[in-house]
């Protein structure tokens, strides 16, 4: 009977042990999911839309001519040459304010670039770039959904601005992944317009005029 008792009293505290492994275990792994999916007890979501909120960013918006054929890929073609300039500095940013820093010492250079573009299409349409404090409605950016509000943003307006634009983010640096190859990302659900996309369908031009214009003549 002794013995028994014995072996009884031993396998209790076998399986009073085994409990309290098992329950020991069960709250390491809750403790480091909480921690893995809710950093400093913050949510990823909520940490996703606090670095994408108005004050955290800045874009970039190019505003065309009109709804043209040309107008369109004219504007294309300012905002390529406009990021093949700016990307190599701001890449080498580690803020937004010294994103704003390079934005600002490059207005001069970024106007004179888009001036020259326009040129070159043999447009004599005038062109303005403001940096400053815009209002925007609501937009999505890949799956980034940005709320309307009053955003930073380089603005380049072409000629009377009237016709669709086009945007991005520049800081962070949402652009682009390779500002050689393409944008990174659709914009409200369009697909991406790669770089020198207008380059290829610009029409030649003779004296600032389309040759096409001297073919109807003949013709």
């Amino acid at each position: 009977m002794l013995v028994f008792v014995n072996k009884s009293i031993t396998k209790n505290k076998n399986n009073r042990t085994i409990k309290g492994i098992v329950k020991m275990l069960i709250c390491l792994v809750l403790c480091f999911s909480f921690l893995v999916t809710n950093p400093c007890g913050q949510s990823a979501n909520s940490a996703e839309s606090e670095a994408y909120d108005s004050t955290s960013l800045i874009r970039f918006h190019v505003i065309a001519n009109s709804d043209s054929e040309q107008d369109q890929l004219l504007k294309y073609a300012v905002r390529d040459e406009v990021l093949k300039a700016a990307s190599p500095r701001l890449a080498e940013s580690q803020s937004l304010a010294e994103s704003r820093e390079i934005l600002l010492s490059m207005e001069d250079q970024l106007l004179k670039i888009s001036g020259s573009v326009v040129k070159e299409w043999g447009k004599t349409y005038p062109v303005t770039l403001d940096y400053g404090v815009f209002a925007f409605p609501t937009k999505s950016y890949g799956n980034i959904v940005l709320p309307a509000g009053d955003y930073e943003a380089v603005e380049i307006k072409i000629g009377n601005a009237e016709g669709a634009n086009w945007w991005c983010v520049l800081f962070p640096p949402l652009c682009f992944v390779n500002v050689e190859e393409s944008t990174s990302l659709p914009v409200d659900g369009k697909p991406p317009v790669r770089l020198d996309t207008a380059a290829k369908q610009k029409k030649p031009t003779y004296q600032g005029k389309e040759i096409g214009f001297y073919l109807e003549r003949f013709f």
